[in-house]
């Protein structure tokens, strides 16, 4: 599976190094270092598989050869600890050809040729460990041919974006100087964006772009740190090529061991994760099951009382109807006889009402007695 490295650091004099010896290691090409007269030989170097100078715009011809592009570097910087070059040092992934490889790394200089640097791009096609160093200058160069500054000086800006005047203590007004010019405050700024943090940013995400072009969906690699992924796995430590031929060697190296013990933490943190998921898809599963079985019995208990209401004025209503069919099957007995009539009906139910009368009235008369 293709890993993603890419490690963009100075090569600083500062350190005691010289860009002549770091070009002619990565190259393995013998170049002398005109300042100091020392000859670094690396030819013996049999893993270099490509080697190549791309020139930005305005740039000598005569940098194509790396000798003279690297002691020029050293003669322009002239500090104890200035930065000589950059390098971005990549791991080629191992699905890809050499000549794939060969491919990407072009891509990747050039691009960095479009940002006014002069590169010194090599690979290293070591077994089981493809990578490349690429070297970048610091200095833009300026359309004569003739390196350019790293700084250069600019007006203080106030948060308005209006110049800051710089102020006399002695009178507390603005300075003004020869001819009776106004003088500003001034600050120092750098000449590009290439020590931005955001510059090492947008190069690494550039590199892994540019690798995913030719590599599968299932093999793609991401330039974020797995935390920024939000991905729960302890990160991998670079294990080197001195470690693994350690290992084959039958010893154990140090970082070797560092990585499996991660990888057995991985796997248990991997077992946990799937367990965790497991669990929370039963926990969402019983939960939906619940509230079904909720929804059930409260539609039931709604169902129920419904029904019994129903059932109750059901009831109701076929009492008074078996009233009416027996009391009308009487009438009809006894009219079918010849002992009762509509009219002697409606007569007993005259004479019944008059008596009922005539004796809430005698109880009247008794209590008003009384």
């Amino acid at each position: 599976m293709a890993i993603y490295h890419c490690s963009i650091k100075n090569i600083s004099r500062s350190g005691g190094r010289s860009v002549v010896a770091a070009s002619a290691y990565r190259a393995g090409e013998k170049l002398e270092d005109q300042e100091t007269g020392l000859i670094h030989n690396y030819t013996n170097k049999s893993e270099v598989a490509y080697s190549e100078i791309f020139l930005c715009e305005n740039a000598p011809e005569e940098y194509h050869n790396r000798e003279v592009l690297w002691n020029a570097v050293e003669k322009i910087e002239k500090q104890s600890n200035a930065r000589l070059a950059r390098e971005w040092e990549v791991a080629l992934p191992n699905e890809l050809t050499l000549e794939q490889s060969k491919q990407l790394v072009r891509a990747f200089s050039q691009s960095l040729t479009f940002e006014g640097m002069c590169v010194d791009a090599n690979i290293h096609w070591k077994e089981g460990n493809h990578h490349a160093h690429i070297l970048g200058t610091t200095r833009p160069i300026e359309s004569d041919g003739q390196w350019g500054k790293k700084e250069k000086k600019a007006y203080a800006l106030d948060e308005h974006g209006q110049k800051i005047p710089q102020i006399d203590p002695a009178t507390g007004k603005q300075k003004i100087g020869a001819r009776g010019r106004k003088i500003w405050e001034r600050v120092t700024v750098e000449a590009n964006n290439w020590n931005k943090p955001e510059k090492v940013e947008e190069w690494r995400k550039r590199w892994a772009n540019q690798c995913n072009h030719y590599l599968e969906q299932e093999h793609q690699i991401d330039y974020r740190s797995l935390e920024r992924q939000e991905i729960e796995r302890i990160p991998t430590v670079h294990e080197g090529y001195a470690a693994r031929q350690m290992e084959k060697r039958g010893k154990a190296a140090e970082r070797c061991e560092i990585n499996r013990s991660i990888a057995e933490a991985n796997s248990q943190l991997d077992t946990l994760t799937r367990q965790q998921a497991l669990f929370t898809r039963l926990a969402t599963i019983r939960k939906k099951e619940e509230e079904e079985e909720h929804e059930r019995l409260q539609f039931g208990i709604a169902r129920t009382d419904d029904e019994s209401t129903g059932r109750d004025a059901d009831k109701d209503r076929e009492l008074q109807a078996e009233t009416i069919r027996k009391r009308y099957a009487a009438f009809e007995s006894r009219r079918a006889g010849g002992t009762v009539s509509y009219e002697d009906e409606r007569s007993k139910g005259r004479i019944g009402t008059a008596a009922r009368k005539r004796k809430l009235e005698r109880e009247e008369d008794e209590q008003l007695d009384f």
